[in-house]
């Protein structure tokens, strides 16, 4: 990151701390009458303390908590960001407690008899709110992947960690020195639950789907698993060229937040998808921004991805995946050969070899998944892989917070 972009980061950040502030009287109003009196009992609550831009983190978490509270138990969103509250206001039946002073919020949870913090990512002021004993803390992250984050040692802060399975249980017990394998407790993905409709018949002869999911550009080296950068442009680029595909593309929401190259690439991108778009009105191109990732994955006949959470639900959700990789991890060595590709060779590939890889992919997207990522598949989320994690979180959130149950 350079200095110009640390200093423009810095600008946006505080513009939009001040924005939150100004619209926070009439974001209280809108949520008083959903927002937990002092005499209820909130058994759980989700803590997030970050602004609208990293909401889509707790959204993919709100059908798992709703379900909790459908069974009886009090849940409630404790949110510091008026922006982020507003927001998740209209994506969420829980009811939001705003506030900005960690004092309220503490007195908050003492009045509700709360049993259960959870939280969906590292932020440093998850941190402060682990002062306060009594509750169980449990990080829930907002995705699997083989990211180094996800090996942080920063999980030892909490009580538990809710992870999907054998993988994570493994990579994290070989990574992070002296954690308590009994706080790790295996859920399985909730999100990959939600009833999704297989995707439409596609006509004989009709174009092979490409969904292309990179994740973002990190904020450090370590951090650094993006395709956008290096081969992204170049690659949808050729796929546009070529009459056998259809190209959705979906960046990661804070794709660009970091680096100017990222966000040039990113416009650069775009543009060449809007213009294919309107030259081949049938094509069905486009760039996908909102909505549910699951169905973007479930709709699509190949997904290519790097090192993310999309990748693991690609193999969740059981569609042909291509992994663009930047580093060795397990998951490349478990992959079958063609379904891992290097951000070099990528680059290779396109500045000459381009067809290979075109055909690559529609040989993926004409195929069911590989052996080895079906099995992948087990070791990832568990066995059944799909339609029982939801049960799994809330057997968990009780058993490790222990509410008795209202309902």
């Amino acid at each position: 990151m350079t200095t110009f972009d640390a200093l423009l980061r810095q600008s946006q950040l505080m513009s939009k701390k001040i924005h939150a502030m100004a619209v926070e009287k009439s974001v209280r109003g809108t949520l008083r009458d959903s927002e937990p009196s002092p005499a209820e009992a909130v058994d759980f609550v989700v803590f997030f303390a970050d602004g609208p831009g990293q909401t889509y983190q707790l959204e993919q978490w709100t059908a798992p908590f709703e379900a909790l509270q459908d069974r009886g138990y009090g849940v409630c969103l404790v949110v510091m960001n008026a922006l982020s509250a507003r927001l998740l206001a209209q994506r969420t039946r829980l009811p939001i407690y705003l506030s900005r002073s960690m004092e309220r919020i503490e007195a908050a949870l003492a009045s509700w008899g709360t049993s259960g913090i959870f939280y969906v990512n590292n932020s440093q002021v998850n941190f402060t709110m682990l002062r306060i004993s009594g509750p169980a803390h449990v990080h829930l992250s907002h995705g699997e992947s083989e990211k180094s984050s996800m090996v942080s040692n920063q999980l030892k802060a909490y009580d538990y960690a809710f992870i999907a399975g054998q993988a994570a249980q493994s990579r994290i017990m070989e990574s992070i020195p002296r954690i308590d394998p009994s706080a790790l407790v295996q859920i399985g993905r909730p999100q990959l639950d939600i009833a999704v409709p297989g995707a439409a018949a596609r006509p004989p002869g009709s174009r092979t789907r490409v969904l292309y999911a990179p994740t973002w550009e990190g904020d450090g080296k370590n951090m650094a698993y993006t395709s956008v950068i290096s081969v992204g442009a170049k690659l949808v680029e050729a796929l546009l060229a070529d009459e056998r595909f259809t190209v959705v593309f979906r960046p990661h929401p804070k794709t660009g937040s970091w680096s100017a190259k990222a966000r040039h690439e990113l416009v650069h991108i775009q543009r060449a998808i809007g213009t294919a778009a309107t030259k081949e009105p049938h094509a069905g191109h486009r760039v996908e921004v909102s909505g549910d990732s699951s169905r973007s994955i479930v709709d699509a006949d190949v997904v290519l991805c790097d090192i993310s959470a999309m990748a693991m639900d690609a193999i969740g959700l059981d569609r042909p995946l291509l992994l663009l990789h930047s580093a060795d991890t397990r998951m490349i060595r478990e992959l079958a050969p063609e379904q891992a590709l290097s951000l070099e060779q990528a680059g290779t590939l396109l500045q000459g070899q381009a067809e290979e890889l075109l055909d690559t992919i529609a040989n993926l997207g004409r195929s069911r998944p590989s052996g080895q990522q079906r099995s992948l598949r087990a070791k990832v989320f568990g066995d059944p892989a799909l339609g029982s994690a939801t049960e799994r979180f809330i057997a968990a959130a009780i058993a490790v917070t222990g509410p008795e149950g209202r309902g």
